[in-house]
């Protein structure tokens, strides 16, 4: 029997997912936590449509510190001096209809220099929703939530004044999972108190929350604390956060981010504990000292100037609003920084750089603008791409957009055999590097949605395709660039709405205008589904065709939209999925037709999260399986394991070509402070 190596990590793949991918049936013999899991569900009244103000107080010491710190976001500006810091902000916080929470911090007093955010992971602690699937964006699976019954184990205790204590841990360590207890209301299953500990992110946590009294607000916590510890090469910070919601003293709105602390005194909810008090009466006497040295000065202008513009601008991201209503904002990417560094078989190390900025006109309307590169130091070539895109009917999805960017270097044989087949015989043509062209594209689109089940995309891409070696298109006397105009047409079916399978079709010709004389008739179908389970657990499924239908008789290029490498590399939640990882980049760009698909399964706890002491370090992993049918690849499969922890992602693949064993590769990077 001949050995076929696809078939066998296939059996073994479907064997490994199939009791995982199993939603198991929550069984628990007491009345009291089956109230608290149908408590969310019997409230009548969604956690939308909320408006509050939220104070908040951090006290922060440093016991261990060295140079790495001033590589974490949000750490530069206690990397230095001081070794404690506290302060205060006082912020309007409005959680719309569609869930997304928009907060405008209006009070921001302290001891931290300039007033710069630290330690910013811990902003997301402050309102933990206890109910949910995860307590935290797509972080720690909540104990409360019917669907995450299976991983924990509880201990249920009766108390007086119908309460009862609820004590519950882990089946499994691991940083998606808590453990503590919770004092809830035996009648209604209301949580009152709850504190629970785990560890995410290289951050040691424990929060406690006092739920809200009545009706919605029993869901959001009325006051948050937050004990909080970090460790990382040798830096020893411990933090705690105190949050109170609901405050009764309203700001006018014509303040924004003010640094006056009287005002701060005035509305604080409760006094500030005693270490507090005194940090603040150090740092004002210090500050107000008048006895300051022309040395000092001097001292103090090459701090300002070198030392808080390289905090700034290279080590740091640099973030911001503008405009007299913050209606700018803009997000930069450190310039030195490791952390944005990845490696792939195929591209050796890989550096990225991002630039976003946008513009609220209102709420209905907006512009955004981007720059993205990344620097490969195995091909030497630097990628960039420029979406500029321009929201005139936010709630329709209309835009008009324009992309500026390098493709892949790309392959064509037929322009090359044009070439060698010139008079010149006495020239050895294979020497010279003719295979290869630069790519510079301009794409104009527009986009409406016409309803929630169909969008269309009109469009116009543009292509200037140059040689890399232009010695040997001169000597035969051939042009070096190679252009092409033409117009573009989408059309997204999505039969259940934006939570099911997305179907596309599209459609590009060639025309003849000026220097464009490139002549070519494209199709492409894509079907794309991302199946979302319980407890973080999803299946993402994509199949696509594309094919030619003409081209030119004298120069082409195949260049599907479909269908090709991504340059730009991001990390774990980017493009891991549904991209062939081993895949040449010629192959891209050789086939006048193509068939693909491919199957993605993620879970946080599948193979590696059941090994002792490894396992508790894994926040998600997924199995791939990725199938090719090109002109001479039938097919072209590949087989992958990944997993991402806080540190780092990585990825091992297998491929099979043509029912033969094609090699291995692996992808790797950085994930360090990725939520920082």
């Amino acid at each position: 029997m001949k050995f076929r190596p696809g078939l066998l990590v296939t059996c073994a793949l479907l064997i490994i997912i199939m009791p995982s991918a199993a939603v198991a049936k929550a069984y628990t013999d007491s009345l009291t936590l089956q109230r608290v899991l149908a408590y969310r569900q019997g409230m009548p009244i969604e956690t939308t449509g909320i408006h509050t103000n939220l104070y908040v107080r951090y006290y922060l010491k440093t016991d261990k510190r060295n140079f790495t710190l001033m590589a974490i976001p949000s750490m530069y500006a206690i990397a230095r001096g001081n070794r404690e810091f506290a302060g205060e902000s006082y912020s309007t916080v409005y959680i719309k209809d569609d869930g997304e929470i928009d907060a405008v911090r209006q009070l921001n007093t302290g001891t931290v220099p300039r007033h710069k955010d630290i330690m910013t992971t811990l902003n997301k602690y402050l309102m933990p929703d206890i109910y949910g699937v995860t307590i935290i964006d797509n972080q720690l699976l909540s104990p409360f939530n019917r669907h995450n019954v299976e991983l924990y184990r509880y201990d249920i205790t009766n108390l007086t004044g119908h309460r009862a204590e609820i004590v519950f841990r882990p089946k499994r360590h691991n940083t998606q999972l808590v453990s503590g207890s919770a004092i809830v209301d035996r009648r209604t299953g209301r949580i009152i108190k709850t504190s629970f500990n785990g560890e995410y992110d290289m951050v040691n946590f424990r929060v406690t929350a006092e739920m809200g009294r009545k009706d919605v607000r029993s869901l959001l916590p009325k006051t948050c604390d937050i004990e909080a510890s970090f460790h990382f090469v040798g830096n020893k910070i411990k933090a705690s956060f105190h949050s109170v919601y609901d405050n009764p003293v309203f700001l006018p709105d014509t303040i924004v981010n003010s640094h006056d602390s009287k005002m701060m005194a005035e509305i604080r909810p409760d006094p500030l504990p005693s270490h507090i008090r005194k940090l603040y009466a150090r740092h004002d006497s210090t500050r107000n000292k008048a006895d300051t040295t022309r040395l000092k000065k001097e001292d103090s202008m090459w701090k300002k100037i070198l030392w808080n513009s390289f905090g700034d601008y290279v080590i740091n991201r640099t973030k911001g609003n503008f405009g007299s209503d913050r209606q700018g904002a803009f997000r930069i990417s450190p310039i030195l920084n490791p952390l944005y560094l990845s490696y792939s078989g195929r591209r050796g190390i890989t550096y990225k750089f991002k630039i976003n900025g946008s513009y609220k006109f209102s709420l209905n309307s907006d512009i955004s603008m981007a720059f993205n590169a990344g620097y490969s130091f195995k091909q030497k070539q630097l990628y960039f791409k420029i979406p500029i895109r321009f929201n005139y009917n936010k709630r329709r999805n209309g835009y008009i957009g324009v992309e500026i960017g390098n493709g892949n270097r790309i392959t064509n044989s037929s322009i090359v055999d044009q070439v060698k087949n010139e008079s010149l015989d006495s020239i050895n043509w294979d020497k010279m590097n003719l295979d290869y062209f630069k790519d510079l594209y301009v794409k104009f689109i527009t986009n409406y949605d016409i309803s929630d089940k169909w969008s269309v995309q009109p469009g116009l891409v543009f292509h200037r395709r140059s040689a890399v070696d232009e010695a040997g298109f001169k000597i035969a006397g051939r042009p070096v660039s190679y252009y092409s105009l033409a117009p573009t047409m989408q059309v997204q079916f999505r039969p259940s709405g934006w939570d099911g399978p997305i179907i596309t079709a599209d459609y590009e010709r060639g025309i003849h205008a000026g220097k464009a004389d490139m002549k070519y008739e494209r199709f492409e179908f894509d079907v794309s589904w991302v199946k979302r389970f319980y407890s973080l657990r999803s299946l993402s499924l994509r199949l696509g065709n594309g094919f030619y239908t003409s081209k030119s008789k004298n120069s082409y290029f195949l260049d599907y939209s479909n269908f090709r490498d991504e340059n730009i590399p991001g990390g774990w939640n980017d493009d891991w999925t549904g991209e062939f990882q081993m895949l040449n980049s010629n192959w891209y760009n050789v086939s006048e037709y193509y068939a693909r698909a491919n199957v993605t399964y993620e879970s946080p706890l599948m193979i590696l999260s059941r090994i002792p002491y490894v396992g508790r370090l894994m926040e998600m992993e997924r199995i791939y399986m990725n199938m090719l049918f090109v002109e001479h690849l039938h097919p072209y499969i590949e087989y992958g394991y990944g997993f991402t922890n806080r540190f780092f992602s990585m990825g091992v693949f297998m491929a099979t070509r043509n029912e033969k064993f094609e090699g291995f590769g692996f992808r790797f990077g950085f994930e360090l402070f990725r939520d920082w």
